[in-house]
């Protein structure tokens, strides 16, 4: 005898909440290992040293350098478009 759509109906709502709580406990378990994880290391973990390097001291164009670059540059750019120009 061939089960009824009802009884079929039903099988399958009870393989999707088998399926569907199955993935819910694992997805469950997977966070509660994260979060214990997190906390162990952040309880036992040494904290960071700072890392010094050696860094080159920044020093600061004044004015005149800046304006004296941007002239060349723009006698560079100058040059480059008269020669693009005649040749």
């Amino acid at each position: 005898m061939e089960p009824t759509i009802g009884e079929l109906l039903f099988s399958g709502i009870k393989l999707m909440a088998i399926g569907m709580t199955i993935v819910f406990l694992f997805l469950a378990l997977l966070v509660w290992i994260i979060r214990t994880n997190s906390r162990l290391i952040q309880r036992y973990a040494p904290e960071p040293q700072p890392h010094f390097a050696f860094h080159a001291p920044i020093t600061t164009s004044t004015r005149a350098e800046s304006e004296a670059d941007d002239a060349e540059l723009v006698a560079v750019i100058s040059a480059a478009i008269h020669r693009h120009q005649n040749s």
